[in-house]
């Protein structure tokens, strides 16, 4: 094992999920030791306790997201409004919100059209598809800005915005200053109580350009034309 190299991970993203797998020799124990102090949290031994099912749910416990898990389930009554499939792709949106660029990829998750989807975020006070969007993806650039060694236009990228400036367009939206301020300024809990608060305030975000830099609204049911009347 390169102690020093994981020592460098750890120091420079303390957030990213690393799992320590070690077999029952001295040098490896004295590694993990250092590493432990750096603050690595997850070790599994080689032939012990690295079943394929225990492992799989190891893998899948340190790649979840904290502040994600504590948003769910503050909004665990309102998901339980909407239709199971729907449910199911607001937590997958905060579970990967790199994956998704706009409402419709929220609609095609769930397998229902997007009018039915901003009906039922509307029924269930959760905001339209675009401001879920917005607040899965600036909680988790949070996470990723906590760690020194990434800069605002790397966490934007790693979310997928197109620019930097659209990605600081929706922070400020939500957490009210910049990223680059952000550090040293608000807590966990501050974060997650202002991303729930924005989502139930039910402003209008049409004014809000999507990440992929669209014309604001683009994404937002067009409201139907009204033939004009026949002259008698």
């Amino acid at each position: 094992m390169n102690v020093g190299a994981v020592a460098g991970l750890l120091k420079r993203y303390p957030s990213l999920p690393l799992i320590a797998y070690v077999t029952l020799h001295a040098p490896q124990f004295n590694a993990v030791a250092q590493l432990g102090r750096l603050g690595l949290k997850e070790v599994v031994l080689h032939h012990f306790d690295d079943a394929p099912e225990g492992f799989r749910e190891r893998v899948e416990r340190v790649e979840g997201n904290a502040l994600t898990h504590d948003v769910i389930e503050a909004l665990k009554d309102r998901l339980g409004q909407l239709p199971r499939q729907l449910s199911v792709a607001v937590e997958n949106l905060f579970d990967q919100p790199h994956r998704y660029t706009s409402a419709l990829d929220l609609g095609m998750e769930a397998g229902i059209a997007i009018v039915s989807v901003y009906r039922n975020l509307d029924g269930a006070e959760l905001g339209s598809p675009k401001r879920l969007l917005v607040a899965a993806k600036v909680l988790r650039g949070f996470s990723y800005l906590r760690d020194p060694g990434y800069s605002v236009l790397d966490v934007s990228i790693k979310l997928g915005y197109k620019t930097a400036r659209i990605f600081s367009q929706h922070w400020v939206s939500v957490f009210g200053v910049t990223p680059a301020r952000i550090r040293t300024r608000l807590t966990d809990e501050a974060a997650i109580e202002n991303v729930l608060r924005w989502l139930g305030a039910g402003d209008d975000d049409s004014s809000l350009a999507d990440d992929l830099g669209h014309v604001p609204g683009h994404n937002a049911p067009r409201p139907r034309r009204r033939r004009k009347p026949e002259p008698n």
